[in-house]
């Protein structure tokens, strides 16, 4: 009996992403060169060539590609634009992404990201080589690959959202490597959000700055919206050089200018508003150097959350050793992470001096991952000893419970709660009462 052959649906069946990742990844390009022109048209840039060019170069750079304009070059990764792109692409691929009348096709999620990053970086390079000019070019190998990750990425998050499981963004079943992840992001948020309150202290101590920083610019209202859209969306690479500053290295903005705990060493800076944050030039309090405990305490969290598999046996020593590892993988993970991340935020921002401007590109990873593995090591052994106190019982618990005279049966082993002598009965103290003339007890 020959094998049945395979229908037209069956086949569309086998491979049912390709067709949804490409449609996703054409649309997430169209929606972003889209919203980049309408800012343009918005902030009334007209000098820089055709409207519709210079939304695909904003689309490109919001990605993380590099443009250069004659000399100058801005290389800059603008991650606040690359958080909103991986969201666009998310939305589209939550909507666009799941078929509802499949079942099973929810879990591609690895090959759906693999077709909409593939995509992206194809769409990517060609508009990259369409809207470089002799004046103005954007480098197609940077712009295919960061078009690839960042659409990979925001493709994986929508197609698991718009699915409802979560559990498909898990690149593997085993407990221990969940574990040291779970650990390493709390560890990575906790550092992350204590350089925002960093940052966002800074802004509001030096708010009238800012308001004279945006006078001076005078712009109209449609620059406005756009200069407050640049502002915000600069916020997320600030945290990461206030990240650097905490870890240690700290930032640069300009040749021969740096920004770490020690104190600030600034020349002139771009007239953005939102750079009033930076402190003023001049040595810090010593009390700053508190702030240097943050990365460390940041790893005991990783590793104080971090929760390897049960073992059923095994000495309490080689359970201290064991989860002495996990904390400490933990920690170390979350300090490559955030080394990674603020070492590509630096970047050119300008001609000139400002060639320079971010952390130095490997200082901060060099530092980052042992001090959040020794944190994260901390954080482990607090965990178990902690966990070993509150699993032992209780010396109460072992004693026999005391009972009182009318839970006990008669009988000559009947205890007593209180030692000391008995209490005269009733007779007695009748007799008693009238010795005295006292009246009689009710």
């Amino acid at each position: 009996m020959p094998p049945p052959q395979p229908t037209a649906r069956s086949s569309a069946a086998a491979v049912p992403y390709l067709r949804r990742g490409v449609a996703t990844a054409l649309a997430s390009a169209v929606l972003g060169v889209g919203l980049c022109t309408i800012v343009t048209l918005v902030a009334g840039v007209r000098d820089t060539g055709p409207v519709l060019r210079t939304g695909i170069r904003g689309w490109l750079v919001s990605q993380g590609s590099s443009l250069e304009v004659g000399r100058a070059q801005l290389g800059l990764v603008p991650f606040g634009a690359a958080l909103l792109a991986i969201a666009l692409v998310a939305l589209v691929a939550s909507r666009w992404g799941v078929d509802p009348h499949a079942e099973g096709e929810q879990a591609d999620v690895g090959p759906f990201a693999a077709t909409v990053a593939g995509t992206s970086g194809v769409v990517a390079a060609v508009l990259a080589s369409v809207v470089s000019t002799d004046t103005v070019s954007v480098p197609v190998t940077r712009a295919a690959f960061a078009s690839f990750v960042v659409c990979g990425l925001g493709a994986a998050i929508g197609l698991a959202r718009g699915s409802d499981r979560a559990e498909a963004l898990w690149f593997t079943d085993r407990a221990d490597v969940r574990a040291v992840v779970r650990g390493a992001a709390r560890g990575v948020t906790v550092l992350l959000a204590a350089a925002a309150t960093v940052v966002a202290l800074l802004l509001l101590w030096h708010l009238d700055r800012a308001a004279d920083l945006w006078a001076l610019l005078q712009p109209s209202a449609g620059g406005g919206v756009a200069l407050g859209l640049v502002c915000v969306l600069a916020l997320p690479t600030l945290v990461l050089w206030a990240t650097a500053a905490l870890i240690g290295p700290g930032f640069a903005i300009g040749t021969e200018t740096s920004v770490d705990l020690t104190g600030s060493h600034l020349g002139t800076v771009p007239g953005l508003p939102v750079l009033a944050a930076l402190p003023a030039p001049g040595e810090f309090s010593d009390w700053v150097f508190l702030l240097a405990l943050v990365p460390l305490l940041a790893g005991v969290v990783a590793g104080w959350s971090t929760r390897p598999p049960a073992v059923t046996s095994g000495s309490d020593d080689r359970a201290l050793l064991r989860r002495l590892g996990y904390s400490a993988a933990a920690g170390a993970l979350a300090g490559l992470v955030v080394g990674v991340l603020v070492g590509i935020s630096g970047g050119a921002v300008g001609p000139g001096r400002l060639t320079e401007a971010g952390p130095p590109l490997l200082t901060s990873l060099l530092v980052a991952v042992p001090v959040l593995a020794v944190g994260g090591g901390i954080g482990g052994v607090l965990a178990h000893y902690r966990g070993a106190r509150a699993s032992s019982p209780d010396d109460s618990a072992r004693r026999r419970p005391r009972l009182g005279k009318r839970h006990q049966p008669a009988g000559p082993d009947r205890r007593v709660d209180r030692p000391g002598p008995a209490r005269p009965g009733l007779g007695q103290r009748l007799r008693s009462l009238r010795r005295r003339g006292g009246s009689r007890p009710d």
